[in-house]
């Protein structure tokens, strides 16, 4: 019988389970932050209004310049900055500007999230909007970009002579639309 107990004994002790053992793992990653402003045909976005001295003054001339889509992952979204180089207006080549060497115009953004910028809008100073952190940002929003001109054909002069509000030649500006991840 003392055997029989040594035996069971034995085998009770070897059946206990030993103390629990665990294994823990770790996991990371990293996300970069990924927020701009993208047109499928590149960064730069040629926007011609052509010959104006045939228009009138008080005529506006439309041109589309497609579309911009923006794209941002940051949790507190972005800042958008639409700045135009000269303050606005057009400036005729190899002069500084100012009367009779600028041509105003004015920009329209379309879509949805606050992209709008409720019409044409003047960029005689930095048109600024933040823009929240939304999915609609992760999966993206596109809007419509426009500018418009008006003419520079003068009313016509003595014996019905054209003219121009403008000296003749060629006039630039350069707009940016800049994002910045808040």
């Amino acid at each position: 019988m003392k055997k029989l107990l040594v035996v069971s004994a034995a085998i009770a002790a070897t059946a206990t389970p030993a103390a629990a053992q665990t294994l823990t793992y770790e996991l990371e990653a990293e996300v970069a932050v990924k927020c701009g402003v993208y047109k499928f045909d590149g960064p730069s976005v040629p926007v011609n209004f052509a010959d104006l001295s045939t228009t009138p003054s008080d005529t506006f001339i439309t041109e589309s310049a497609g579309s911009a889509t923006y794209r941002c992952n940051a949790p507190g979204g972005f800042t958008r900055t639409i700045s135009s180089a000269n303050g606005g207006v057009m400036i005729r080549t190899g002069s500084s500007g100012g009367a009779g060497n600028s041509i105003p115009f004015e920009m329209s953004h379309g879509g949805g999230s606050g992209l709008g910028t409720g019409g044409f809008v003047p960029l005689t100073s930095n048109v600024i909007s933040n823009l929240g952190g939304s999915t609609a940002f992760l999966n993206g929003q596109t809007g419509g970009v426009n500018f418009r001109v008006a003419g520079v054909a003068a009313a016509p002069g003595g014996n019905e002579a054209p003219g121009t509000t403008v000296f003749a030649g060629d006039y630039t500006d350069i707009v940016t639309i800049s994002v910045v991840a808040n």
